[in-house]
């Protein structure tokens, strides 16, 4: 909701939600009709009324500086009577009490704004409960005086109207201290005035910058610090600043609490961190619904308190919000989810706003927010987008989900594998246990699709059934994400069966161009700039991430140069998969030569786990006499291992780090100074040869004629300088980085790597 737009207008529905919505979080699945249902519905009840009834009473009233809108669904003028008709599946002494409140509050509001525009004393009042199954109405009908319902829309209306006044002096001070903020360090240096200047334009001209800013040139303040001076003289009313990794979220945040650092007055900028809910819950053993956990018992009756106090806290990051979750005894995660719509910056994860239903992207369209997106790391939101945009189907989890569902979901579960081994039947052997299918298997897609719809019909028999907490449950989110993959599938998807013969085949719908899918919800924002170390060339990623022909390219120069970096690269040395074993010794001797030479940590990057542990076991032979400790990545990583990893950098000398390249230790980690003083990359990263990564190339040349370069060479050539970058990250670093393979000698390779690697 932008606090700053005028005149303001809101919807009754938001009224009530924010003002009178009362109980507890309660998020078992609940099946509710779809929104066109809920529409056909609505119709079939209203075609059951006498001609004089209407529908869609338009109603309105200011109260304040506020305009209340919205529209009954009917009103019978013979019964002098509002309708609010809400349509349900299943039974209505299922409605949750606190559900049936909210209805009438609705009503209640609806009826009082009628009294008002017609002079009414009176009203009849009725919530209409519709059973979609069996077309069944279930009436409530009161009397209400007008006074009544006026005292009680002013309560709502005052609640709402005095929050309203808060934002909007809070943005009267944001406005005023934005316009007189200074940049932290003084005067921007010139590469990063390039990268501001560009921003601040996208945003007075709804405009897209794309900007290649290396390391170093402190592109999280250049891309945060004229969005927020644009504020208030463009139409930006909201920052998403999002990054696709958790080290870019705390980049972030350090950046925003340095911009607001001024002691002389309090700030009035309120920024939002929106953390993963598995990261976020403090009782994650116990069920998220008032009867199993505290923080969830009563959840909207302590809402109003604890929002008031978060309104208060200027950065609401993790931490923040877990200490008011234990202060309010109150969901730190849904507490979040209400605060994106109060706070001026929000810190997430790419997948709030670009996924299939992401909550930024929702907001945006129900509250017409206008959006700066800042999209750190970008380069990453290729894959990224990929995977938001594909659906897999495990044949494994379907078997484990027959064996412990009642009789009449196993009917359908058992429907769906007999679809899934028809399909198996039609489909010939192939060396590689993998084959790409030209359609959509029309049959098992009719039985997922029956399977959700009769799922659906179950739950809402038996909402309580212990099915809710299985894996049957689990397998019915995998088939509506599937429907939901096929209702945009088209030729920038292919569906793939691999593990044949296994009885473990995963059936996926894969996204290989997200560019379509992620410009549709780029079109929602005002203005965007997406940022990155490595956005070269340009056009694979202008074309892969959907940006517009009009997108303003910035490459900002690096304030590096060559004399800080001593590149190498190994001559007559091959890692090609085939040449990996004979590659073993010669690379490990590199290694250990130079790290003599050179005393101080270093990583090493491989192309694989594999690899990594091939070249472990040589160098810790070669070790065993040298004060050079070992420290390596293993596939399975905690977030509490992977700090550990890199502080062990911060605090000890001569450690050897072997990681895998495009990891979590080859971007996103910042070892500054004597923490890291050489890189080895034993690998030029380019994705693994296999038949899905054929198809993509085929793809790939057939739509954009650089097969090759698109699917290997530009997504291998960004991860190494992604790891490459780890050396360098200040004007007094210096250090070194070995390229441990021949093909590096190669120029169309070469062209590739920063300029100022190679100086003149």
């Amino acid at each position: 909701m932008s606090v700053g737009s005028k005149p303001k207008t809101v919807a009754i529905r938001t009224l009530v939600e924010f003002a009178a919505k009362r109980g507890s979080l309660d998020r078992r699945f609940t099946p509710a009709p779809s929104g066109q249902e809920g529409i056909e519905g609505h119709k079939k009840v209203t075609g059951k009324r006498h001609s004089v009834y209407q529908t869609e009473v338009s109603l309105s009233l200011t109260y304040g500086d506020i305009t209340f809108r919205g529209r009954a669904d009917g009103y019978d003028p013979n019964r002098h009577c509002i309708e609010e008709i809400k349509t349900f599946y299943g039974d209505v002494e299922r409605i949750p009490d606190n559900h049936r409140e909210l209805h009438w509050a609705q009503a209640k509001c609806y009826g009082w704004l009628y009294c008002a525009q017609h002079g009414c004393d009176e009203i009849n009042l009725a919530l209409i409960y519709f059973e979609l199954a069996d077309e069944q109405e279930y009436p409530l009908e009161e009397t209400w005086a007008a006074t009544e319902l006026k005292d009680y829309f002013e309560q709502l209306a005052e609640q709402y109207c005095a929050w309203h006044k808060q934002l909007m002096q809070r943005q009267h001070q944001l406005y005023t201290w934005l316009e007189q903020l200074q940049f932290p360090y003084g005067n921007m240096h010139a590469a990063q005035r390039l990268m501001a200047e560009a921003v601040y334009k996208a945003a007075a001209t709804g405009r897209v910058v794309m900007a290649e800013a290396p390391t170093g040139t402190g592109k999280t303040l250049a891309a945060l610090f004229p969005t927020l001076k644009a504020m208030p003289r463009t139409p930006v009313d909201k920052i998403f600043y999002l990054t696709a990794k958790t080290t870019g979220k705390q980049l972030a945040l350090e950046n925003i609490a340095l911009i607001a650092s001024d002691k002389s007055q309090t700030v009035p900028l309120r920024t939002l961190e929106l953390t993963a809910q598995e990261k976020s819950c403090l009782e994650p053993d116990k069920k998220c619904r008032g009867d199993s956990c505290p923080y969830a018992l009563d959840f909207y009756t302590k809402l109003q308190a604890a929002r008031q106090a978060a309104l208060a806290v200027p950065i609401l990051d993790k931490h923040a919000l877990q200490q008011l979750a234990q202060e309010f005894t109150i969901c730190p995660f849904y507490l979040g989810m209400e605060m994106a719509r109060w706070v001026d910056i929000v810190v997430a994860d790419v997948n709030y706003y670009f996924d299939g239903t992401p909550l930024l992207l929702a907001l945006t369209n129900e509250f017409d927010w206008k959006p700066s997106l800042l999209v750190d790391e970008s380069h990453n939101l290729i894959d990224r987008g990929r995977g938001m945009y594909t659906a897999e189907l495990h044949r494994a989890d379907l078997l484990i989900a027959k064996k412990s569902a009642p009789a009449a979901v196993k009917k359908l579960l058992d429907k769906i594998n007999k679809a899934w081994l028809s399909l198996l039947k039609t489909i010939p052997a192939t060396p590689d246990n993998y084959i790409r299918l030209e359609v959509l298997p029309e049959k098992l897609g009719m039985a997922l699709e029956d399977f959700c719809t009769r799922y659906i019909e179950f739950l809402q028999q038996n909402p309580d059934h212990p099915i809710q907490e299985s894996l049957t449950q689990e397998f019915f989110y995998a088939a509506l994400n599937y429907q939901r993959i096929v209702d945009i599938f088209d030729q920038d998807f292919c569906v793939d069966l691999h593990g044949l013969g296994s009885k473990e085949e995963i059936l996926t719908l894969r996204n290989l161009i997200p560019a379509h899918q992620l410009a549709a919800r780029l079109s929602f924002a005002h203005c965007a700039c997406f940022f990155s170390a490595t956005l070269h060339p340009n056009e694979y990623y202008q074309t892969l991430l959907g940006l517009p022909d009009n997108t303003v390219q910035v490459k900002v120069p690096s304030p590096f140069n060559s004399n800080q970096l001593e590149v190498k690269i190994a001559t007559g040395l091959s890692t090609r998969y085939k040449d990996r074993a004979t590659a073993i010794r010669p690379l490990s001797e590199i290694i250990l030569q130079q790290l003599h030479e050179t005393p101080g940590n270093a990583l090493a990057f491989f192309s694989s786990y594999d690899f990594l542990q091939q070249a472990e076991k040589e160098l810790r032979k070669q070790l065993l006499l040298s004060n050079i400790q070992l420290v390596v990545q293993s596939r399975r990583m905690s977030e509490q291992d992977r700090e550990l990893f890199i502080t062990q950098f911060n605090q000890q000398n001569n450690l050897l780090g072997l990681a895998v390249l495009g990891g979590a230790f080859s971007e996103g980690i910042d070892l500054a100074g004597d923490s890291l003083k050489g890189v080895f990359i034993a690998t030029l990263g380019l994705p693994q040869i296999n038949p899905i990564n054929e198809h993509l190339r085929t793809v790939m040349q057939d739509q954009f004629g650089q097969g090759y370069d698109f699917t290997y060479t530009y997504p291998g050539i960004q991860k190494v300088i992604q790891a490459a970058g780890r050396v360098i990250r200040t004007t007094t670093d210096e250090g070194y980085v070995w390229l441990l393979d021949e093909r590096y000698h190669q120029p169309n390779i070469q062209k590739l790597l920063p300029d100022w690697w190679f100086g003149e």
